[in-house]
């Protein structure tokens, strides 16, 4: 299995899918908190004849392990630019999912050169706004009541509908024991402003049954980037995992766009 050394010494798991052409679009799938590479099962076939790809597990994750301390999302996009490089890709859109957002979006702003464009599903990644800070705060008190993550990184139609899903998603998860990501420093953060002024393509995607970042959150930031939206109905936070095929169809607009 492949591991790539990240700047500052921590070995970065990865795959590389799809077409080997160096001229085929690339695509880079950047996980949640909940999931780690191997969640993209769903996604990886449905591209993987028309595009490059590359998935990994962020710093801390599954098979990328790393001290606690070193687990800031400040080193997401360095990351993400080792796994580029390490399958020979110059630029890509990044697809993220939930924390993923942190890297797609830093990606967009501190590496610019690299990103193609940036596919936001239930996340505002690490841009910030009144919305986003309260949702923060908000978030963290669902959570706690939840019992944690993985008792809201999906839907309980999801889970009633498909147990066989909502079981391997639990399974997939359990393999971040070490995962402790820091999303919350200040310092993490970047404006709409800084967003725009990239001009890297974003685009939004929401769900109706999202408790962690709602739509109207996701909206507010759509519309502070000028971003535009797609929203589906339900689903929870993991759309990618709960409506694969309503989210591929999103996924493969933005890309023909």
């Amino acid at each position: 299995m492949p591991w790539a050394k990240s700047g500052d010494g921590i070995d970065i798991y990865y795959e590389a899918h799809g077409l080997e052409e160096a001229a085929a679009p690339c695509l880079v799938f950047a996980h949640g908190a909940g999931g780690n590479a191997t969640s993209w099962f769903q996604q990886v076939p449905a591209f993987a004849a028309s595009h490059r790809i590359a998935v990994f597990d962020h710093r801390g994750f599954a098979r990328s392990i790393c001290p606690a301390e070193q687990q800031s999302a400040a080193h997401f996009e360095d990351d993400l630019a080792t796994v580029m490089d390490a399958v020979g890709m110059d630029r890509a859109t990044i697809v993220c999912q939930s924390m993923g957002g942190w890297t797609g979006v830093r990606a967009a702003v501190n590496r610019r050169d690299r990103v193609e464009a940036v596919f936001l599903a239930n996340t505002p990644g690490a841009i910030r706004n009144d919305v986003t800070v309260a949702n923060m705060v908000q978030m963290a008190e669902r959570l706690a009541a939840a019992g944690g993550l993985v008792n809201r990184a999906y839907s309980e139609e999801f889970g009633a509908r498909n147990p066989v899903g909502a079981l391997l998603y639990r399974q997939i998860s359990a393999y971040n024991t070490q995962a402790r990501p820091n999303i919350r420093d200040d310092s993490v953060y970047v404006s709409p402003e800084q967003v725009k002024a990239t001009g890297v393509p974003f685009h939004m995607l929401s769900s109706d049954l999202d408790p962690l970042f709602p739509p109207d959150v996701l909206q507010s930031v759509a519309a502070d980037i000028d971003a535009p939206m797609t929203h589906i109905k339900g689903a929870g936070h993991s759309t990618y995992f709960e409506m694969p095929d309503e989210f591929n169809a999103a996924l493969r607009a933005f890309l023909g766009r």
